[in-house]
């Protein structure tokens, strides 16, 4: 500055000499980086002023803990209300078949993949009945109405019953984006979302199917700030919708089934969702303890809990059968028509399951007579031709492992005795052998009088 003054005032004290002769308040503190900071009134003024702060602490005592309201599920321990779930699975394995039935299953009531839909059990049970709005990113309108026809058929779906409150849409017609990049490269949340709480509360929707949900975004995947993002977005459209959000993911490369990790992208996709499941083709090591044949493994599909932090997990892997679904569309130029995938319920063959006991009894006096004349068989599967297994197998039509734990049972029960003899096949060396008890024979030949099955394959 120059003048009489050997000093120089830059703006910034200018104005706070300005300020001054006004009489305003000193300004806020800026702090070195340019920063400044949210104003903090002082708890003198708080209390001179006689009021509360607008921030505040919520009192236990404010809280009604005898009028507590149960969590809205919507679907089995799959779907809540106001919260969002995510269904993962490799390619290929049918999860967009799965969520078509799953999404029926909310519009019609009716728990169409149960085994037992009048008394299904609790994770395929439908607790409320809504409009459901199928969303899909990635496939046509056309093949939209495939796979819904599919499903329609193939359930015996009342079309007149849900054709007002189930609603399919493509992405390929109007894309679904609920985070985008704005002109300097942030990802900003888009306008599509305040559209789209008002679409689901005009229209009363209980379940959105996003799918796939990567399609959904313009996010880095890997990126937990932007998939923090993502995810908080479509837990604010699931809470002011008052709806399910069921966003339809994939697996990273080598993700096993009932593992959160195995899903693609940041870790902030598993913090933010409420269930996490995982939709898995049968393994060869499955196919092989359920006696499916391998090349109709990838038939059966297996749901499983990977995070379900609302909900008790399931004991055991949910199984599902994929089918195909001819929806009668053949014209002249396609004779065929197309057959489209759709799912049903399938349980798995239970170890005993069709082993009555007239059965047991012909299996056991198979193995006490022996493999041939002078031979017996043995318990351990390293007996090869005379491992006792091999007949379990043949006549009960079971899997090695099923045999494998019949023949453990049976020893702990001691239904079989292991001892030793001298093989004839081996120069009267001494080898290991079993036997059947003559009481637990005896006993399993009284059981299969009092109780014959209707049917059991055979003579008595």
């Amino acid at each position: 500055m120059n003048g009489p003054f050997d000093f120089d005032l830059d703006l910034d004290q200018l104005a706070d000499i300005e300020r001054y002769v006004a009489g305003a308040p000193d300004p806020e503190p800026v702090d070195p980086e340019g920063i400044r900071p949210f104003f903090h009134p002082s708890e003198d003024r708080k209390v001179a002023d006689g009021h509360a702060p607008g921030f505040q602490a919520t009192s236990l005592a404010s809280l009604d803990l005898d009028l507590i309201p149960p969590r809205r599920w919507l679907y089995g321990r799959e779907l809540l209300r106001g919260f969002v779930s995510v269904l993962g699975s490799p390619g290929g394995v049918g999860k967009t078949a799965f969520t078509m039935v799953v999404g029926l299953s909310v519009a019609t009531g009716r728990s169409l993949l149960a085994a037992d839909p009048l008394n299904p059990g609790i994770f395929q049970r439908v607790h409320k009945t809504g409009a459901v709005w199928f969303y899909n990113l990635e496939d046509p309108e056309d093949e939209m109405r495939r796979r819904i026809k599919a499903a329609i058929m193939h359930h015996k779906v009342d079309y007149a019953a849900i054709k007002d409150t189930v609603y399919v849409d493509s992405g390929r017609d109007r894309p679904l984006v609920i985070a985008n990049r704005d002109a300097s490269g942030n990802l900003v949340a888009t306008p599509i979302v305040d559209e789209l709480v008002d679409e689901l509360r005009r229209r009363k929707i209980a379940l959105l199917v996003v799918d796939p949900f990567v399609q959904s975004h313009s996010a880095e995947e890997n990126r937990n700030d932007e998939m923090n993002l993502v995810m908080a977005l479509w837990g604010q459209v699931a809470h002011r919708a008052e709806c399910a959000v069921w966003l339809v993911h994939h697996f990273r490369k080598g993700g096993q089934a009932g593992d959160s990790e195995a899903f693609r992208g940041a870790a902030a996709i598993q913090g933010a969702a409420r269930v996490m499941s995982t939709l898995s083709a049968m393994s060869k090591d499955e196919a092989a303890k359920l006696n499916v044949t391998d090349d109709k493994r990838r038939s059966f599909v297996r749901l499983d809990n990977a995070k379900a932090n609302m909900g008790p997990p399931a004991e055991a892997a949910e199984w599902y059968q994929l089918v195909g679904i001819n929806i009668g569309n053949a014209t002249e130029e396609y004779p065929d028509g197309d057959s489209v995938q759709s799912v049903e319920p399938w349980a798995p063959p239970t170890t005993w399951r069709d082993l009555p006991f007239s059965m047991i009894v012909r299996i056991l006096e198979q193995i006490e007579r022996g493999p041939s004349a002078g031979e017996r068989y043995a318990l351990g599967k390293q007996a090869k031709a005379r491992w006792a297994g091999n007949v379990v197998m043949e006549m009960a039509d079971k899997s090695e492992f099923q045999a494998l734990s019949i023949l453990k049972s049976w020893k702990e029960n001691g239904v079989i005795i292991e001892g030793e003899y001298r093989s004839p096949a081996l120069k009267h060396k001494t080898t290991g052998c079993i036997t059947v008890s003559p009481v637990k024979l005896a006993e399993m030949r009284q059981a299969a009088a009092n109780y014959p099955p209707e049917d059991d394959g055979g003579d008595e």
